[in-house]
């Protein structure tokens, strides 16, 4: 929560996004709060060793922040760990699965635009990569939920073409019409990325049961490059540009 405390301080809860080093001791932070949204603020002198701010503004750390309105930049003035998330620093699948997802916050989200929704499901998020969960099926969640919070959610049960329903039959996403095409209407976008019957229904699982039944599901290798392909592309044509992070997890996953 966000509480004013005078004209000049508010303190506000965050989770670390990203961090850039500035001058010779200081850092620019990225943050996403509940009710700020996504905030570039300043931490001075967080890179000395004696430094009692560095320990609670790491990646991915949720934290309580004490903030000084500046002429550009809120300054930092004091911070408390709330959640470390200490998983997300030693396993490698769950870092890399975070890192997506607050990527996609950094691409998809402007600055100052309030969504304690989207706040909300990355803590949730974070806390289940932290807790051991599955890190595929809570990064499919994550995606699809912050797709529908933000207004981009794929249609999943008609086609964006001729409207009408979808059978149980292989049908394409189309990142420019955003959603589904019939086997049909797929000629209207050359683009389209076909997807099996199966990765449907995970998306529509998902989409209507939520991340505790998409989890029992079992899916093998093929199918969860499948899905992650599809909605990769879908978030990339969004984001206008590519998303990295995963590229490095598969990667530093294959040892290359």
């Amino acid at each position: 929560m966000s509480v004013p405390l005078n004209e000049r301080l508010y303190r506000t809860e965050a989770v670390v996004l990203s961090r850039m080093d500035y001058g010779e001791a200081d850092r620019i932070l990225t943050v996403y709060t509940p009710h700020r949204g996504k905030l570039r603020v300043i931490a001075k002198g967080v890179r000395r060793p004696n430094s009692r701010l560095g320990p609670h503004l790491e990646y991915f750390t949720r934290c309580q922040l004490m903030l000084a309105r500046g002429r550009e930049l809120d300054t930092v003035t004091g911070a408390e760990t709330l959640d470390y998330h200490r998983r997300l620093r030693t396993d490698l699948d769950a870092y890399g699965h975070a890192s997506h997802m607050v990527e996609l916050l950094l691409r998809l989200t402007e600055d100052r635009e309030e969504n304690e929704a989207a706040y909300s499901l990355l803590t949730a998020s974070l806390r289940l990569l932290d807790d051991g969960v599955d890190a595929f099926a809570v990064t499919r969640h994550f995606e699809l939920a912050l797709l529908g919070l933000l207004g981009y959610k794929p249609e999943l049960y008609r086609c964006v073409a001729c409207t009408e329903d979808l059978t149980a039959v292989p049908n394409a996403l189309s990142n420019r019409q955003g959603g589904l095409l019939c086997p049909l209407c797929r000629g209207t976008d050359g683009s389209s990325f076909p997807l099996s019957v199966n990765a449907q229904k995970y998306l529509r699982t998902l989409d209507r049961h939520g991340l505790g039944a998409a989890a029992k599901l079992r899916l093998d290798a093929d199918l969860r490059n499948e899905l992650e392909g599809a909605v990769g592309g879908y978030l990339r044509h969004l984001a206008e540009r590519d998303l990295v992070s995963l590229k490095v997890w598969h990667s530093l996953a294959q040892g290359g």
